[in-house]
């Protein structure tokens, strides 16, 4: 029996028809893994032929073994997408203990032992450790009631082996919980004691276990800000890991135990470090992308999407604000509009979640000010609505203390009061900025480019030279900073426009 077979014949009513949902939706690039599923005969008791399943999908008769290999990478496809179950309904399969448990006590053992084998089989496979667990349980009571000790004895040594892949997860995660969780001074100097612990599960018999341990490995890296995170080596790491996970993704992890969102992260964190935008931008794609499959996401707050958004949003603002210009939407490449006006409806959607608000006001005012960085993009409208967006923000969230987010706020309202030609609003926020951040460490990459955006406007309102001396002071903060390239353009590109003749020294060689 084709594995295929066994996991459909064990699916109840509500699962299956979540499953076939699932691939009829993919089914849009491909036909056949709908049209297998569709001639699985969902009796358990009935084996259907592979070459009779063959011609039920395709509609002929095989031609020799390259026609039957294809069926069986067709039938090996439609398994692997049960991984949208493993992802949301990991306990997809232990409603059939309740079926064993009500065969045996309906006087039909045979029908009971032949369903628990095919259970038995299929949670090796996906590794679900529970329901394995029961079954190899309630066989072994079986095989003691028939006096079969020795057979027993191989399904007692299996449930051990179980429950240690089951308590190394839990050890793995109350590790996690205690050291992982808070990037601060307490865990400095643990870091050899840490990656001690975790390689003592990477050989784990358990491809759960070993995954991850191999990926909190790298995360501990990270964690405590060591050099050696952003090597070729680590990278590799988490390349090779991200190849086992898709080889693999019909495997149970347990529920919100999602481990793609973390390599994601880390991936991106690399990428950030290289300067390497393209990768940086994909990853973020594939974040946004991969987060859609996981429906938890619908009641938690999916911060790795929180993260991707930013970045983005970040990068195109940086490289692509121009608003100030009357054509600027003319100069904007089609498909960086499409991806922008894509990232907006994904902020609205996230900003409609009440739980956002209700039970996250830090990250409901950080994914606002990142609506509002994709709002200051678009033609005038948007822009007012970006400056509202904000502008309402403080209003009503004034008595939150959101500093690490305040300078992206005020950079996104002064950038919009400029454009709009509202050198008053410029004004305004400035000096809320300044009396906000008294004291306080602030981020060059939104200090920079807000006191140019400032003088600036302060120079096209007034005309007076002294603000052309402080613009080209603070575009010569960006001088030979590689870090500072892209801002040192947003500012130039401005300067060029309106051509003010600003004071810079040649870059040094």
């Amino acid at each position: 029996m084709l594995l295929i077979e066994k996991v459909i014949k064990l699916m109840d009513d509500f699962h299956f028809d979540i499953y076939r949902e699932y691939v009829k939706n993919l089914s849009i690039r491909s036909y056949y893994p709908l049209a297998l599923i569709d001639v699985i005969d969902r009796d358990f008791e009935q084996e259907q032929d592979s070459e009779k399943l063959f011609r039920a999908v395709y509609g002929d008769a095989p031609d020799g073994e390259r026609d039957m290999k294809k069926f069986f990478q067709l039938a090996h496809h439609t398994f692997k997408l049960t991984s949208f179950l493993s992802r949301n309904y990991p306990d997809y399969l232990q409603h059939n203990l309740t079926r064993i448990q009500h065969l045996i006590n309906s006087g039909e053992l045979n029908k009971a032992i032949q369903l628990a084998e095919i259970l038995k089989d299929v949670t090796e496979k996906v590794q679900d450790y529970y329901s394995e667990e029961k079954v190899c349980s309630l066989l072994a009571q079986k095989e003691s009631r028939l006096e079969s000790h020795k057979s027993a004895m191989k399904y007692y040594e299996r449930i051990h082996e179980l429950l240690g892949y089951q308590k190394a997860i839990n050890d793995l995660n109350h590790f996690i919980s205690q050291h992982l969780k808070v990037r601060g001074k307490e865990e400095a100097g643990k870091l050899e004691e840490h990656l001690s612990f975790l390689s003592a599960f990477h050989e784990s018999e358990s491809f759960i276990v070993r995954m991850i341990s191999r990926l909190q490995t790298c995360y501990v890296y990270y964690n405590h800000r060591s050099p050696h995170f952003y090597t070729l080596e680590v990278f590799t790491e988490l390349k090779e890991i991200e190849e086992e996970l898709q080889k693999n993704d019909y495997v149970i992890f347990p529920f919100l135990h999602n481990i793609r969102p973390k390599l994601s992260f880390l991936k991106l964190n690399y990428s950030v470090r290289q300067l390497d935008i393209e990768s940086v931008l994909d990853e973020c794609s594939k974040i946004i992308e991969d987060s859609e499959d996981d429906l938890f996401w619908n009641s938690l707050i999916n911060l790795p999407e929180f993260n991707a958004i930013g970045i983005q949003t970040s990068y195109y603002v940086t490289n692509y604000f121009n608003s100030y210009r009357e054509n600027h939407m003319e100069l904007m490449p089609e498909e960086v509009q499409v991806q922008i006006k894509f990232l907006r409806n994904r902020c609205q959607n996230i900003l409609k979640n009440p739980l956002l608000k209700e039970k996250f006001v830090v990250r409901y005012i950080n994914i606002s000010s990142v609506y509002a960085g994709l709002l200051l993009l678009g033609d005038e409208e948007s822009i007012k609505q970006s400056v509202d967006t904000l502008e309402q923000l403080l209003l009503f969230f004034q008595q939150v203390a959101f500093h690490s987010s305040i300078d992206s706020v005020y950079i996104t309202l002064i950038m919009g009061y400029f454009c709009l030609k509202d050198y008053e609003g410029v004004e305004r926020n400035y000096r809320r900025y300044k009396k906000s951040t008294k004291g306080k460490v602030v981020n060059p990459e939104n200090d920079i480019p807000l006191h140019g955006f400032y003088y600036a406007s302060k120079w096209l309102e007034s005309g007076r030279s002294q603000y052309l001396k402080k613009l080209g002071r603070v575009v010569e903060e960006t001088n030979n900073k590689s870090s500072q390239a892209s801002t040192r353009k947003l500012l130039l590109d401005m300067v060029n426009y309106f051509k003010m003749e600003i004071p810079l020294e040649k870059e040094k060689k």
